[in-house]
C-alpha cells in the first residue's frame, strides 16, 4: 500500500532565488573546470603534479588561505560603504564614485568567492577520496624516496637478447 505514495517536496523559494542559486552552482562548476585546466597546463609546463589534498591539515591550509582573501575582499566593500556613508552628511561629495567603488569591490569579492568555492569543492573531493576510499599508500614520489621501486632493465636490452637468440 505504501508503494502508491511518493514523498514530495514543496519548494517555497522565489523563482528568482532558484534561478540565481542554479546560476551560482553552474558558475562554481565552470570555475572549477577552468582551475583544473589551469593546473593541468601548469603541470605540463613545469613538469610538476597538480595539487592534491591528502589530509585534513592540507584542507585547513587551503580554506585558511581562501578565508584570508575573502575577508580582505569583504573589507574592501566595507571601506567603500564607509565612503558612501560620508557622502550622506556632505552633499558636495560625489556619491556616484563611492557607489562605483562598491560595485567594483563587490565584483572583485564575487571573483574571490567563486574561486574559493571551486577550490573548496576540489578540496572536498580530494579529502573524501583520501579519508574514505583510503589513500594511505605512499605516493609514487614517497616510494621513490624510500627506494621501493624495482629497477627495470632498459627496453633496448630485451630487444638485443631476442636478436642474439635467433
Amino acid at each position: 500500500m505504501s508503494d502508491k505514495y511518493e514523498q514530495m517536496e514543496l519548494d517555497t523559494r522565489p523563482l528568482l532565488q532558484v534561478a540565481i542559486e542554479d546560476l551560482t552552482e553552474t558558475a562554481i562548476a565552470d570555475t572549477g573546470q577552468l582551475i583544473k585546466e589551469h593546473h593541468r597546463q601548469v603541470a605540463q609546463e613545469t613538469l610538476t603534479a597538480p595539487p592534491y589534498v591528502r589530509n585534513r591539515h592540507e584542507a585547513y591550509g587551503i580554506v585558511s588561505e581562501h578565508l584570508t582573501k575573502i575577508i580582505s575582499a569583504v573589507k574592501s566593500i566595507k571601506d567603500s560603504t564607509g565612503s558612501l556613508l560620508t557622502t550622506l552628511a556632505e552633499p558636495n561629495m560625489n556619491a556616484v564614485d563611492a557607489t562605483s567603488s562598491i560595485v567594483n569591490s563587490t565584483v572583485a569579492t564575487t571573483y574571490v568567492l567563486l574561486v574559493a568555492a571551486a577550490e573548496m569543492r576540489r578540496t572536498l573531493n580530494d579529502l573524501y577520496t583520501a579519508e574514505n576510499i583510503g589513500l594511505d599508500e605512499p605516493s609514487p614520489m614517497e616510494k621513490l624516496l624510500e627506494g621501493e621501486f624495482q629497477e627495470v632493465e632498459p627496453a633496448d636490452a630485451g630487444e638485443d637478447e631476442e636478436e642474439t637468440e635467433e
